[in-house]
């Protein structure tokens, strides 16, 4: 532990958590109301400190199992950053691309409930939305579940197998509500085809992003894809468009 304090990957973590604080607090001391006020204030502290406990677990984990140490190395960081961009902002127009084949027209048009935010809200709810759950995913639930299988359990035994099974199971959290909609409706093939939906796979994605880039790279990849999403379809457009 004494040698990890002080290192980069201790250091983005505390960024990380510094500007996850940061944001709460801009929520709970704004004076004025703004939209999805209450579900910022669904974040408690204790939900927020539970989360970076975990992923406190998930640094110390993410360096036994010897995962890239962010801000290393010059070449990999410049292209582990280009690469998650570029990948959330695919999803990103993927997503917004089979919103507007489901619906027609952006659903701002038609009136229907949008729960995106506007600027310049957007940019800090998302923000603080990306940091949080890839603390408690990738770097908490991912590496903590790698290390507890892979290292205690397996003897450093099946480190590949191990990570992917891992990432398949944490991939899963997304799409739970989704599938148990499904599964009481009986809508079977949409359970079966659950695996196959971006929601899923993507999350399977970013496992690989830390894998070979570091604990940082899944957040810039939500970061790009909340960009292009929530930001600038989901908070930007209905403001041109109105």
């Amino acid at each position: 532990m004494r040698g990890m304090v002080g290192s980069r990957r201790f250091l983005a973590f505390i960024v990380a958590v510094g500007l996850l604080a940061a944001i709460k607090l801009l929520f709970d001391f704004y004076p004025g109301g703004f939209p999805l006020s209450d579900q910022a204030a669904a974040f408690t502290w204790p939900t927020i400190a539970a989360i970076v406990l975990l992923a406190a677990l998930g640094l110390a984990a993410d360096r036994s199992l010897g995962f890239p140490e962010p801000f290393t190395d010059a070449k990999r960081e410049s292209r582990g950053f280009w690469i998650s961009v570029g990948l959330g902002a695919a999803y990103g127009v993927v997503t917004v691309a089979r919103d507007l084949i489901d619906h027609g027209v952006h659903p701002n048009a038609t009136g229907a409930d949008w729960d995106h935010l506007p600027l310049p809200w957007s940019i800090p709810f998302y923000t603080f939305g990306a940091i949080f759950l890839e603390l408690f995913l990738r770097l908490g639930l991912l590496c903590v579940g790698v290390w507890l299988i892979h290292v205690a359990l397996l003897r450093r035994g099946f480190r590949l197998f191990v990570f992917w099974l891992v990432a398949c199971l944490v991939a899963a959290y997304e799409i739970i509500p989704y599938v148990s909609e499904d599964i009481a409706a009986q809508r079977w093939t949409a359970v079966a085809l659950a695996p196959l939906e971006p929601l899923y796979w993507t999350n399977v994605l970013e496992a690989g992003l830390l894998l070979r880039f570091g604990w940082v790279a899944p957040i810039v990849f939500r970061l790009a894809f909340y960009l292009i999403w929530h930001v600038l379809y989901g908070g930007l457009w209905p403001g041109i468009m109105s």
